[in-house]
């Protein structure tokens, strides 16, 4: 009977130590993976139910918000395309902000100040917890 309680107390202490070194998947690597399998219909979905649910945004503001970010995201498909290489990336960083500022400016149209004020500051925050990441990563 003795023999059995230790055998039976060494199976679990080896399958809890053997779950335990399992490593859990990152976040933020996952979610890029998904989030490049998404067209950007999906991704103007997301972002306008995000910004609706974040804002409090009204019907008109959110069909004007869907169709701002479906053409964004079409625009960031194009890119994404254009400088698939690693050879052409360099180029496309002007290209990038141009497209951010013009959404912005597209936004800001829709936006109360209220909300507008509200969206600037968690771009800058989604912005800042990418630095970190990638600080993260390269550590």
């Amino acid at each position: 009977m003795k023999k059995m309680l230790v055998l039976l107390a060494a199976v679990i202490v080896s399958a809890s130590a053997a779950s335990a070194q399992t490593t859990p998947t990152s976040r933020m690597g996952a979610g890029r993976m998904q989030d490049a399998a998404r067209t950007p219909e999906q991704r103007a979905e997301m972002q306008t139910k995000r910004l609706t649910q974040q804002l409090g945004l009204s019907a008109d503001q959110s069909a004007k918000v869907q169709t701002i970010a479906l053409a964004e995201n079409q625009e960031l498909q194009a890119l994404r395309g254009k400088y698939a290489s690693a050879a052409n990336r360099k180029g496309a960083g002007q290209e990038l902000k141009a497209v951010q500022e013009k959404y912005d400016a597209q936004l800001k149209s829709v936006f109360t100040a209220e909300q507008y004020a509200k969206y600037t500051q968690m771009r800058e925050d989604r912005q800042e917890k990418r630095k970190e990441g990638r600080i993260k990563q390269k550590s």
